[in-house]
C-alpha cells in the first residue's frame, strides 16, 4: 500500500471529473494512490477512471458521509490521506507535500479548509515555529468539508464518518469534532489550514453557481437531528463500513 493516498468524492459531475483527476495527477507525489469514490452517479464515470488509470469505487447513492467512507476504506493503510470533493482542483505542485510537512512538524493530524472568516492566532509561538519552516497557518471558526488532510492516526483512532448521516450535511463536522476530542489536533484553534497549500487549490464550484443541484432541505433537517442525538453520546471511534 502506498504511503500517500488521495480520495476524490464524486457524484454526477463528470464534466469536471476528468479535469480534476488530471490536475491531481499532475501536482501530487508520484507515489500517491488516487481513488475516485462515486456515490451512485447516473453519468459514465467508469470510462474516465479507466482512461486516467485511477481506482474507481462505486456504490449506491447514500450521500456524502457514506461516499467518503468508501474513499477512507480504500486508503486506510496509507500514512497520509487527503479527501477532496469534486469541486476542488489543485493547480500547482507541492500542495500535498506542504500539508504532510506541516503535520510532521506540528504533530497535528487533521488539516482542513476553513470557513472564510479567519480567527486570530491563540498561540503565537506556534505560528512562529511553523513560520521558520516557511509555513503560514490559517485559523478558522469552523471546519469545511471540501478538503481534509489527515494521517493514519485519525483512521486508527477515530475511524470514519458516522453512517447514520444520510444525504447532505453535518457528517464532516461531527467527524472532525471527534478528531479534536481524540487529541489529534494539539492546538486550541482546532481548525487550521496552511496558506502555502491553500493557495494552490481552486474551487471549480464557484464558477458553477452553487454546491447542490437538488433541494436538500429535508436531508439537512434530518442530519441535524442525527447530530443532536450523537452529541449526547460519549464516543470517538466509528468503524468504517465496507460498502
Amino acid at each position: 500500500m502506498p504511503v500517500r493516498g488521495i480520495g476524490i468524492a464524486h457524484f454526477n459531475r463528470t464534466a469536471n471529473l476528468d479535469e480534476i483527476i488530471l490536475a491531481v495527477q499532475a501536482t501530487s507525489p508520484a507515489d500517491a494512490m488516487i481513488v475516485v469514490a462515486d456515490d451512485g452517479s447516473t453519468e459514465n464515470v467508469e470510462d474516465i477512471c479507466r482512461e486516467r488509470e485511477v481506482v474507481l469505487i462505486k456504490g449506491k447513492n447514500l450521500g456524502v458521509a457514506a461516499n467518503k467512507n468508501r474513499a477512507l476504506y480504500a486508503l486506510k493503510e496509507c500514512r497520509y490521506i487527503c479527501l477532496l470533493e469534486d469541486d476542488l482542483m489543485p493547480t500547482e505542485d507541492g500542495w500535498f507535500e506542504t500539508y504532510e510537512r506541516a503535520s510532521r512538524l506540528s504533530g497535528i493530524h487533521h488539516f482542513c479548509r476553513v470557513q472564510d472568516k479567519e480567527v486570530p492566532e491563540m498561540v503565537p509561538a506556534f505560528s512562529k515555529f511553523l513560520g521558520k519552516s516557511g509555513l503560514t497557518p490559517i485559523y478558522g471558526p469552523s471546519v469545511r468539508g471540501d478538503l481534509t488532510f489527515l494521517t493514519s492516526a485519525v483512521v486508527n483512532t477515530v475511524g470514519g464518518f458516522n453512517p447514520q448521516f444520510v444525504g447532505a450535511g453535518y457528517a464532516h463536522g461531527e467527524w472532525s469534532h471527534r478528531v479534536k476530542r481524540s487529541g489529534l489536533i494539539n492546538h486550541p484553534a482546532s481548525w487550521i489550514d496552511i496558506e502555502q497549500a491553500r493557495d494552490k487549490i481552486v474551487q471549480i464550484g464557484d464558477r458553477e453557481g452553487g454546491r447542490w443541484e437538488t433541494d436538500v432541505t429535508y436531508q439537512l433537517r434530518r442530519n441535524k437531528q442525527v447530530l443532536k442525538e450523537l452529541q449526547r453520546q460519549d464516543y470517538t471511534h466509528c468503524a468504517i463500513p465496507l460498502q
